[in-house]
């Protein structure tokens, strides 16, 4: 029998990440990293910034005003006008004639705390650690300055915050839940305690990413737990099949365990989120009232009356698309099977294989990462997808994001013409899935049949909805945060134009794109 690779068995994954933590948790090491240092520009405290001369777009009529001059006073939108700016002593003006400003963009699924690797290695550490300082400022450079972070090592996650609060890294804002709410066994469905010792020292310095609870008395302790520090929303895990090759079924939520979440949601004004691949997911989600489904269903073309009930409820939607996209691996298959052969799943996968093998990634994750992810995929067929979890490999089933293929693309034209709020996420942390790609969700949605506007309104305003933020965020507006991106070109006539800011303005800082640094 074949000798398991060192890098892949489980008790080396998680001494690995005990390693990690370790080095995490000792004093000012998270501190240090080989990320070049770089500060935004603003104004004197109580003084004005002025973009003169910007063609703004106005995302919520999917139109381009053009000649507005953006004033911006203690980080927050002054005015929007169509006449000169009136600037006193202290103030600073920039010139954005023939350049286009959208309101910042929002990446409403992602992962801050995990480096997008397939496998973590002892050998490793400073350049993970390294790639979870770049995440934040990967998101920053892409014009994305709010990030909804859906289950995160929470202390970790904390200790990040505080070095953007203190200026220390250069990051979005970030809205989060802490630790997953799942059952004990659930998605995410690798108990680090059944495998290694090193378990628990790796979750004293990182927080646990997972409740995991028991019974319901254990669920309203840790919900209460959970929601401390500035948590917004609960994020659930509903679906009882594993995403895993070579698992099959897992826990899911008695409906005793999802009244005592919903309710605790509801009395402490929490909005609720719930990863959903299966129709067992989304009627669970949809007897409940989810605030918003994340991913896309594998399993079912939803009918008409389940979209329309969907929309009845407002239950948002975030279909992360682009994650089907990199996780339905051809290099699982001797040949791919015919039922994936469409026109649609064929185009996308070749915008997989160019993404992937053909394009210069080092702006959106550490070389060695990628090449990693890349060498991983061999253990497809190495092995067989059901041979792979009891090697303590562990990789997403490439059938179900194939699937997610076939019927995501219909049933999310369905909601739209329906009236359902769709999103824009990325779910970055998971491997191919880097952070800073917004752009590859954004330009998926519309290759699936949104329009520019539409898609645009996704990334922004609808996003702003979703987090329960549309007062503060995601249009330029009088009164609103002072966030957004400066564009070389019209979105509205090429989503393309995101993949490559000039300038951004984050809570009224200025960010040179052309001056932020990833490597030294």
């Amino acid at each position: 029998m074949d000798k398991k690779p060192f890098e892949m068995t489980r008790r080396h994954l998680i001494k690995a990440t005990a390693a990690s933590a370790f080095v995490f948790g000792m004093p000012n090491v998270t501190g240090c990293s080989s990320l070049p240092g770089y500060k935004p520009t603003g104004v004197e405290n109580g003084k004005a910034l002025h973009l003169k001369s910007a063609s703004v777009i106005d995302v919520v009529c999917g139109v381009v005003l053009p000649g507005r001059t953006l004033t911006i006073r203690h980080g927050i939108i002054e005015s929007v006008s169509d006449l000169p700016p009136v600037v006193q002593e202290g103030d600073r003006t920039i010139d954005l004639e023939h350049q286009y400003v959208l309101p910042g963009l929002i990446d409403a699924h992602c992962h801050a705390t995990l480096s997008g690797e397939s496998m973590l290695s002892p050998l490793g550490l400073l350049t993970t650690m390294n790639q979870m300082k770049r995440n934040y400022v990967q998101q920053i450079r892409q014009g994305v300055t709010t990030i909804r972070d859906m289950g995160a090592m929470p202390d970790l996650l904390h200790d990040y915050l505080t070095q953007i609060a203190r200026g220390d890294l250069v990051g979005p804002r970030v809205v989060y839940c802490n630790s997953f709410t799942n059952i004990y066994g659930g998605h995410p469905d690798i108990d680090p305690a059944a495998v290694s010792i090193f378990a628990g020292m790796a979750m004293a310095f990182t927080g646990r990413p997972n409740l995991w609870f028991k019974d319901t008395q254990d669920l309203e302790h840790k919900l209460l737990q959970n929601s401390a520090r500035g948590a917004s929303f609960v994020k659930l895990t509903m679906d009882g099949v594993s995403l895993l090759c070579g698992k099959g079924e897992i826990p899911a939520y008695a409906d005793e365990h999802l009244k005592v979440i919903f309710d605790f949601a509801q009395k402490n004004q929490l909005s609720t989120a719930a990863h959903i691949h299966t129709k067992f997911g989304f009627d669970r989600a949809l007897q409940f009232g989810i605030g918003s489904m994340e991913h896309s269903i594998a399993d079912a073309v939803l009918t008409e009356k389940e979209v329309a009930a969907m929309a009845k409820k407002h239950i948002a939607i975030v279909p992360t698309m682009t994650i089907a996209q990199v996780l339905a691996a051809p290099e699982a298959y001797d040949r791919l099977p015919e039922k994936y052969r469409t026109g649609f799943v064929e185009r996308e996968l070749a915008v997989r294989r160019q993404f992937i093998y053909e394009t210069d990634l080092r702006d959106y994750t550490e070389a060695s990462i990628h090449k990693n992810n890349v060498d991983y995929l061999a253990n497809y067929r190495k092995y067989g997808c059901k041979n792979l979890y009891s090697r303590g490999i562990y990789m997403a089933n490439p059938s179900l994001y194939f699937d997610i293929l076939l019927t995501g693309p219909r049933n999310l034209l369905a909601m739209k013409d329906a009236g359902v709020l769709i999103g824009c996420g990325t779910d970055a942390g998971v491997p191919f899935s880097y952070h800073g790609t917004l752009w590859r969700e954004m330009e998926m949605l519309g290759r699936i049949g949104l329009g520019n506007a539409e898609v645009l309104r996704a990334a922004t305003i609808n996003n702003a909805k979703i987090l329960g933020m549309a007062d503060r965020i995601g249009s330029l507006e009088k009164g609103k945060f002072a966030d957004c991106v400066v564009l070389r070109k019209n979105p509205l006539e090429n989503l393309e134009a995101c993949r490559d800011p000039h300038m951004v303005v984050s809570d009224g800082l200025v960010y040179d794109v052309g001056e932020i640094t990833l490597t030294s």
